[in-house]
């Protein structure tokens, strides 16, 4: 596949539009912003013709983007998805790879989170016919492999005959369109905010697929205020999100 082919599918993977199944979840975020522990803010002077000020947690949003990007996606997330892209084709070496997630992934709501959302974008690309996908899913039907989110992007995303590096960059930007996003419904930034973030994150992220990846023995992820406040959200009275 052509370079420019394999960047209109990445486009399309990371579009908020694609039936994924990312948006209904929040990864803690609702929680920390329930409890209050997001941030103050900073009020600045709103925009237009309002002559009143308005609370900004841009910053706050942008650290908590950060710290999902750095310390989680791109020293775990990233690891399997690249390492099942390179075994596309071992369905042995693939259910290998969900078994580590699956063991390393402490907070079950995360567990169940990548799970639901890879199942998600499975069931979707066996309706579009990805190769691959069907038998996939047969697995993950019959208990063998639980289907979590990064093994399944490497896997169908190498099926459809995406680049490496295309891969890696839809990955990460539909996790900060996802986090941003749900910032948005929560209220706590409007959408031109939101873009800003959106903006200013893009460096980390090409500095990020700068770097060698840990191999997969050596994959974690340290993101601990998010982790406690994805496992409290079941206790939170209104809930938006699944997590």
């Amino acid at each position: 596949m052509n370079a420019l082919s394999s960047v209109l599918l990445a486009l399309q993977q990371a579009d908020s539009f694609f039936p994924g199944g990312a948006v209904a979840w929040s990864w803690g975020l609702e929680t920390l912003v329930a409890d209050g522990q997001l941030g103050a803010g900073e009020r600045v002077t709103a925009r237009r013709r309002q002559r009143a000020l308005r609370l900004d947690r841009s910053a706050e949003v942008r650290g908590f983007v950060e710290g999902q990007l750095r310390h989680r996606w791109h020293s775990f997330d990233r690891v399997f998805l690249l390492a099942a892209w390179n075994a596309a084709d071992d369905v042995s070496a693939l259910m290998d790879m969900d078994a580590q997630i699956e063991a390393l992934t402490l907070a079950e709501e995360l567990r169940q989170g990548s799970r639901r959302v890879g199942q998600a974008l499975l069931g979707v690309h066996v309706a579009l016919g990805t190769p691959g996908a069907a038998a996939y899913q047969q697995q993950v039907l019959a208990g063998n492999t639980p289907g979590h989110l990064p093994v399944l992007q490497g896997l169908l995303w190498n099926r459809l005959g995406m680049h490496r590096e295309h891969c890696q960059l839809a990955a990460a930007h539909g996790l900060c369109t996802g986090l941003v996003s749900a910032a948005v419904r929560l209220g706590v930034m409007g959408h031109i905010d939101a873009q800003r973030v959106l903006t200013d994150i893009q460096p980390l992220i090409t500095e990020l697929l700068a770097l060698e990846p840990p191999e997969p023995e050596d994959a974690c992820g340290f993101t601990p205020m998010a982790e406690i406040a994805v496992m409290r959200h079941e206790t939170q009275d209104l809930r938006l999100f699944a997590n």
